[in-house]
């Protein structure tokens, strides 16, 4: 289990890779930008809510946030954060991009069962 400051840190390296700023965190959690600063300190709790929404965020597995190793980003993330990073895209349009794509996985696990 992670510490309030690996969680935080691991939060911040999330975020920052995939291109959200902290303000666009804290508008989609509902919380203030200086919770968001607090959480990436690792000075501020995270309840259980405000992750489950972070992973739906982050299009990332909950196990991915609260275990040491690092999440594994799909062919399909890497492409939607290139096109993000060069501008292409906006917050609203990549979060879409990567709820499109879990849903077509839960789609492809669902069609196994």
């Amino acid at each position: 289990m992670l510490t309030l400051k690996q969680l935080g840190k691991k939060l911040k390296e999330i975020r920052q890779k995939i291109g959200f700023s902290q303000e666009f965190v804290a508008e989609e959690l509902g919380i203030s930008r200086q919770a968001i600063i607090a959480i990436e300190a690792g000075t501020r709790k995270i309840d259980s809510f405000e992750l489950f929404k972070l992973a739906g965020i982050y299009n990332v597995h909950i196990e991915d946030l609260l275990e040491e190793r690092k999440p594994v980003a799909s062919n399909f993330q890497e492409a939607i954060m290139s096109l993000r990073n060069k501008g292409i895209l906006s917050n609203e349009e990549k979060k879409g991009l990567l709820e499109f794509q879990k849903i077509c996985e839960d789609y492809e696990f669902l069609k196994s069962l």
